[in-house]
């Protein structure tokens, strides 16, 4: 098993009634800070975790498109298209763990807004909503 923390810096474009429902898309770049990796061999578990790792790649990158819903829903698609772990990564007996590992990574997430009014009025005429 093995997880990342990143940080990033989306670029995207929105399109539709941002007070309701609309379509966005775009692109990021992400740095990885933070790696864990847990093993699992015969009923053991092995874990380490490491600050600013070689074992995955220095600059993540993906697309991403969303649709946000009114009332607060928000459904997200994601795919990098780097490679998740550092493939010319060397241990320091000469082996390398991942050379023959290939990983890219996707996810769809889905999410809801916390603090988003829970009446919403309708206008048909101006097709508008108020809050």
């Amino acid at each position: 098993k093995f997880v990342t923390y990143r940080a990033g810096i989306p670029v995207g474009v929105k399109v539709g009634n941002l007070q309701g429902f609309f379509v966005y898309g775009g692109y990021e770049v992400e740095y990885p800070f933070f790696y864990k990796e847990k093993t699992f061999r015969n009923e053991k578990k092995d874990k380490f975790s490491v600050w600013f790792s070689d074992r995955v790649e220095p600059f993540q990158h993906g697309f991403l498109v969303g649709f946000q819903f009114p009332y607060g829903g928000n459904l997200k698609f994601k795919y990098y298209l780097s490679e998740f772990h550092n493939k010319s990564y060397t241990e320091s007996d000469g082996f390398k763990p991942y050379e023959g590992l290939s990983a890219n990574v996707f996810y769809f997430s889905l999410n809801f807004n916390l603090f988003t009014p829970v009446k919403v009025y309708y206008d048909k005429e101006t097709r508008e909503q108020y809050y």
